[in-house]
C-alpha cells in the first residue's frame, strides 16, 4: 500500500498543468514593431502592430474592418533605449506584451540616419526577438508605415510578411532578415541593406493619366496612398548613407543574390527604327547566376563580373517581331545582355561614387579569393573600394519564345 501510495504522489505531480500559463485574451500579439528617434534628442518611439482579439475585432471584413472594429491596433510609446521603451509600453496595456510573435521590425528614417547601434544591441540581446524576423526601412517615420492599411490583409504586419515571402523568389528587391543583416554589418565590408519602405499616391498618377487622355475630370473614388516596396536602404558602420533607386535594386540584386526571378526590358532596335515604336521586349528571367572573380596585378585590383542568364520571352509589345527567326532571337539575346551589362556599371558606379559604400559584395569576393592580400588592405577598404575597375561579361540565351510567333497585328485606320 505504501508503494501504491508513494506511485500515485509521484503520477499526481506529473500531471499537473503548467504553473506559469497565461490564456491567449490576456495577451497583446505584437505582429510588428516600428522604431523612429525623436528629433534633436536620444529618445526612441516605439510602435507597435498588435493582432486583436476575435471578441473585439468581431467578424472581419475587407481592409482589417469588421463588425467590432479594426483586426489590429497600433500603440505607442517612448524610451531612452528601446528596453525601455517596451517596458513603458506596459504601463498603457490591459495585457502582457508578447513580442515572440513579432513578423518585422521597421526603421524610421531619423533612426537610420543617425545610428543604429544601440538598437542593434537590444535587438540580439533581447530573447523574444527572433534573427528570422524581416527588418525594412522607410524614408519617412516608422510609425507612419505600421499605421497603413495593406489591400486584401486584415493586419498589414501579415502583409507585409507575405510581401517578402515572395520577394524571396520572386521580385527586384532582395528581402533581408535580422540574422542577415546584422552579419552583413559585421562583415568584411561592414555595409548591409535592407528594403526600403515608401507611401505612394499610385491612384492619382493613374487617375492623372486617364484624365490626360481623356480630356476630362474622371468621375472616381479617390483611394489612400499605397504601401510599396521597390527601393534598397543601404547601411554603412550603422547608419543609412543613400537609396539605390529601382533598376539599381534590381541589379543589386542580380550582383549579391541571383538574377532569378527577375525581368529584363529593354527596346528592340530594328523595329524601333522602323517606324518610331519603341518596340519594349520584356524577358523573364527563368534561372540565372552571377560570379565575381577578383584579379591582384601590378596595375591594382579588377573585378571579373560574369552574369549568365535564361530566360523567356514574356512580351514584344509591337508588331513585327518575328520569334521564329533565329537572327532575330540572337538579336533580342544581344539586346538584352547589353541591356544587363549597362544597368550593372550604373549600379556599381552607384556605389562607388554615390554610397561610397561596398554593397555589390567585392571586399566579400576579394577575401575568398586572397585572403593574405586582403587582410594588409581591408583597413583602407573604404578608399580603395571607389578606385575598383571592374570588367563585365553578361551572356543571355532565351529558352522559349512561347506559343504565339507574331503578335495581333494592329488594326489599320479607315480612310
Amino acid at each position: 500500500m505504501r508503494k501504491m501510495a508513494l506511485i500515485m504522489v509521484c503520477i499526481s505531480l506529473l500531471l499537473t498543468g503548467c504553473w506559469d500559463y497565461k490564456e491567449v485574451d490576456r495577451l497583446a500579439s505584437v505582429m510588428a514593431i516600428g522604431l523612429d528617434r525623436i528629433p534633436g534628442s536620444k529618445i526612441i518611439l516605439l510602435t507597435v502592430q498588435i493582432a486583436s482579439s476575435e471578441e473585439k475585432g468581431g467578424s472581419k471584413q475587407k481592409g482589417g474592418q469588421g463588425g467590432g472594429g479594426k483586426a489590429y491596433t497600433v500603440m505607442n510609446s517612448e524610451g531612452k533605449s528601446l528596453s525601455e521603451a517596451i517596458l513603458n509600453l506596459g504601463t498603457q496595456s490591459t495585457r502582457r506584451i508578447l513580442l515572440s510573435h513579432c513578423k518585422l521590425i521597421v526603421l524610421g528614417k531619423d533612426l537610420a540616419e543617425t545610428g543604429i547601434g544601440e538598437i542593434l544591441d537590444d535587438l540580439k540581446r533581447d530573447r523574444e526577438f527572433r534573427r528570422s524576423n524581416w527588418i525594412i526601412t522607410t524614408d519617412m517615420t516608422a510609425k507612419e508605415i505600421l499605421e497603413k492599411e495593406i489591400a486584401l490583409e486584415q493586419v498589414p504586419a501579415v502583409g507585409l510578411d507575405l510581401i517578402l515571402q515572395n520577394f524571396e523568389t520572386v521580385g527586384r528587391v532582395l528581402p533581408m532578415n535580422c540574422n542577415d543583416f546584422f552579419a552583413q554589418l559585421n562583415g568584411d565590408s561592414q555595409v548591409s541593406f535592407t528594403p526600403l519602405a515608401q507611401l505612394e499616391d499610385i491612384d492619382k498618377q493613374v487617375t492623372g493619366q486617364l484624365e490626360k487622355a481623356v480630356g476630362r475630370p474622371l468621375d472616381s473614388e479617390r483611394k489612400p496612398k499605397t504601401l510599396t516596396l521597390g527601393k534598397t536602404a543601404v547601411f554603412k558602420n550603422l547608419r543609412m548613407v543613400g537609396v539605390l533607386n529601382e533598376e539599381d535594386t534590381r541589379a543589386h540584386r542580380w550582383l549579391v543574390d541571383s538574377p532569378k526571378g527577375s525581368s529584363i526590358t529593354f527596346v528592340y532596335a530594328p523595329q524601333a527604327q522602323t517606324n518610331g515604336d519603341k518596340g519594349e521586349i520584356l524577358l523573364d528571367i527563368k534561372d540565372g547566376k552571377a560570379t565575381i572573380t577578383p584579379q591582384i596585378s601590378e596595375n591594382g585590383i579588377t573585378m571579373n563580373i560574369v552574369m549568365t542568364v535564361k530566360a523567356a520571352l514574356h512580351e514584344t509589345g509591337t508588331t513585327g517581331v518575328n520569334v521564329l527567326d533565329p537572327k532575330v532571337v540572337a538579336l533580342l539575346q544581344l539586346q538584352a545582355a547589353e541591356t544587363m551589362k549597362l544597368q550593372i556599371e550604373h549600379t556599381i558606379s552607384t556605389a562607388q561614387n554615390d554610397l561610397k559604400s561596398d554593397c555589390v559584395g567585392f571586399a566579400e569576393n576579394l577575401h575568398n579569393y586572397y585572403p593574405v592580400e586582403w587582410k594588409q588592405i581591408k583597413n583602407n577598404w573604404d578608399n580603395i573600394f571607389p578606385t575598383i575597375d571592374y570588367q563585365i561579361s553578361c551572356e543571355v540565351e532565351i529558352l522559349s519564345a512561347g506559343m504565339i510567333s507574331n503578335s495581333t497585328l494592329r488594326s489599320e485606320p479607315e480612310e
